[in-house]
């Protein structure tokens, strides 16, 4: 019976049987970590700073997503952090636990095998959902819980209430907020790839459209979008031809084409993406809200 109690997490016999006694103020601290992830990506240069349209573009999406922030973040964390709390950080707790049991080394041990062996579980339907490799949802996944378990098994083991780790993870979100956004805004802008003339040439595709660039400055357009300043218009095909543009002013480096017939569809496109992946893309309609098109290159 002794060892059966030394390799248990120790926790008040008053909140054995409860969710608070299992794992005590983990939601709470998911939440806190949640909101300050969130508003990291938002102010960070991300996707749409490649296009040309992120949170600096226009003061009226600035203000927006502030109020947004303040309002509607924190609720959506914390109920995120709940449904983290259930779903991943007791079943952690109750692994491990039951590992101490059956062995002879101590339940906080097992925390970060539970961790890693949950989160693996979880990754395959999350991988298959959102079509992203398996391998990245198992880190992301593993390490979205490494704080919150962490900080329950030493309430745990240290006997500390629900109350106590709660107010932990207030001062800890009063911190890790102010910190996050700072951090977000201080990162290098997005910078696109540059690539050669050569580069560009092949089949690239998205949105509807597709353009075949060859080597001697021929190119075969489908489904070039026509802007009226406000929206898509309509769509224009042809055979013309390309050529490579520099980057010039607040125009990136990309290419513009000449279709004869499609003087109203849009010709420059610009480069985004990443070495590995570059893109061209247009932006499309009204720019306080910018419709972005996006083409990729076909492998060979």
């Amino acid at each position: 019976m002794g060892d059966r109690m030394v390799n248990q997490v120790a926790v008040a016999p008053r909140t054995r049987g409860s969710w608070g006694g299992i794992a005590p103020g983990a939601g709470a601290v998911a939440a806190a970590q949640f909101l300050a992830a969130t508003l990291f990506w938002w102010a960070a240069p991300g996707e749409s700073d490649a296009y040309g349209g992120g949170y600096g573009t226009f003061a009226i999406g600035l203000v927006f997503a502030v109020a947004f922030g303040c309002i509607v973040l924190p609720p959506l964390a914390l109920g995120a952090g709940l449904v983290h709390g259930t779903l991943f950080t007791t079943p952690v707790m109750l692994l491990s636990n039951a590992a101490g049991v059956r062995t002879r080394i101590p339940a906080p041990r097992w925390a970060l095998p539970a961790v890693v062996l949950l989160a693996g579980a979880y990754a395959a339907p999350v991988a298959l959902v959102m079509r992203t490799s398996y391998l990245a949802a198992w880190g992301w996944i593993a390490a979205a819980g490494v704080l919150p378990v962490g900080v329950a098994v030493y309430a745990r083991t240290r006997q500390r209430t629900k109350g106590r780790v709660r107010l932990w993870a207030l001062a800890g979100t009063v911190i890790a907020v102010p910190t996050a956004l700072v951090a977000g805004f201080l990162m290098p802008a997005y910078e696109p790839p540059v690539l050669e003339r050569a580069d560009y040439v092949g089949v690239w595709t998205g949105d509807g459209t597709e353009l075949e660039l060859d080597e001697q400055g021929a190119v075969r357009a489908g489904g070039l979008p026509v802007d009226n300043g406000f929206d898509e218009a309509g769509r224009c095909s042809g055979d013309g031809t390309w050529e490579d543009a520099g980057a010039v002013g607040s125009y990136k480096a990309g290419v513009i084409l000449a279709v004869p017939g499609c003087a109203n569809a849009v010709l420059n496109w610009q480069v985004a993406g990443t070495e590995e992946e570059p893109q061209l893309f247009v932006l499309i309609g009204d720019p306080d809200s910018w419709d972005v098109r996006v083409l990729r290159k076909r492998a060979r």
